[in-house]
């Protein structure tokens, strides 16, 4: 059980706003740190135990650079399920529940380790090259690989990922903005597969104008996204205005849709050079051929930009794959159903999954994410807004 999940079955056994629920929890987890600190054993009836135990120096690879990094030995807390838990049911569907399957069970046992979720921004150089769609069904294919996805629809002048995915939210980040007492677990909407959207709306745009104090409060509400998700994926806006180029360089990848279309591969061209103009260093960028003919196609136009790239911007962006044409997709937006579930089996859905492959390869061996003692894109995100 993640913290996102707790807030929610908090709130609907207690009765209370899924805010009240974050703040008590939040409350019992600093009393239960402060005991474990002074070497206390902390016991809630029914619910578990949490106590301490000695992890030993072991060697990992991490995951962003598959660097081997040396984590020391430590004294971490731990956590074991009480008798209650242990039988708690969970919704199984259509009204049935279940018994936590013993699987589940390790949703409970956790060391804690401080974990980065990977951020991936995803923009254009121009409208319409099928950016959102391919947002979506990526997060989905992440999370049918067993990834915890958080989806971020940050697209300011057209945010619709839950248009696509046909969800009514009554709620969108701009709420954040206009209503103090809201919270992040408010307005998180559960869409295909589990993955966790945030719908977007036109407070985003307002943020570069809020007080400083104002902007920390809002940025620090996503922090309990790092906790719950192994990706967030960030649909940004199309083209350069300093929104889009602000959550692209303050995430861990970039990745820019294109199609065919000369005017869509120079308008690549033109945010790949503002990105890599930008005063912080980049992170990677990557490229996905939308709507082409076929592999061929796909490789040519690649070739085409990353030669122009490499020769006036000493830029050599990734490319990771490619989305033929596929009626599928255009039937299955009419039906407000993401193609990979609309047809799994249907050419661009092929294409997808070995995106997705690429953007988050199966671990071999022992692979996690590590938290680098630097920045993380909460904290660039505070100061790239804040920053005149």
């Amino acid at each position: 059980m993640n913290k996102l999940e707790l807030v929610k079955r908090t709130a609907e056994k207690a009765g209370i706003s899924k805010a009240a629920a974050r703040r008590a929890i939040d409350a019992t987890t600093s009393i239960i740190e402060e005991r474990l600190a002074r070497g206390e054993k902390v016991t809630l009836k029914g619910f578990g135990s949490f106590g301490l135990r000695h992890r030993p120096l072991r060697r990992i690879r991490n995951l962003h650079n598959q660097q081997m990094i040396t984590i020391p030995s430590a004294r971490v807390p731990v956590f074991k399920p009480g008798k209650s838990l242990k039988t708690m049911t969970r919704n199984a569907g259509s009204g049935k529940t279940e018994p936590i399957k013993e699987k589940d069970k390790n949703d409970f046992k956790t060391d804690f380790e401080s974990k980065q979720p990977k951020v991936i921004a995803v923009t254009s150089g121009k409208g319409g090259t099928g950016k959102t769609n391919f947002v979506i069904n990526t997060a989905i294919a992440l999370a049918q690989r067993g990834q915890k996805v958080c989806l971020i629809d940050a697209d300011l002048g057209t945010a619709n990922v839950d248009v696509l995915l046909g969800l009514h939210c009554k709620h969108t980040i701009n709420s954040l903005v206009e209503d103090k007492d809201m919270d992040l677990m408010d307005i998180i909407v559960e869409g295909p597969e589990g993955i966790q959207l945030i719908p977007g709306g036109s407070g985003l745009q307002s943020l570069a104008e809020l007080p400083k104090e104002e902007l920390v409060r809002i940025i620090s509400m996503f922090k309990p996204l790092e906790e719950y998700a192994d990706v967030i994926m960030i649909d940004t806006g199309s083209g350069i205005s300093r929104n889009v180029v602000e959550f692209a360089v303050a995430a861990d990848e970039i990745v820019v849709v294109i199609t065919p279309e000369p005017h869509s591969i120079s308008d690549a061209y033109a945010i790949i050079k503002v990105l890599s103009n930008n005063e912080l260093q980049p992170p990677p960028i990557k490229l996905v051929f939308n709507l082409v003919e076929n592999i061929t196609e796909a490789k040519m136009v690649s070739s085409r930009l990353t030669d122009v790239t490499e020769r006036f911007l000493q830029v050599t962006p990734e490319t990771i794959g490619h989305i033929v044409k596929d009626d599928n997709v255009v039937r299955s937006v009419k039906q407000f159903k993401p193609f990979v579930l609309y047809n799994p089996l249907a050419p661009a859905s092929k294409c997808i999954v070995a995106i997705a492959e690429k953007l988050i390869p199966l671990p071999e061996g022992e692979k996690v994410f590590v938290r680098e003692e630097k920045k993380g894109f909460l904290g660039k995100l505070k100061t790239l807004f804040s920053s005149s």
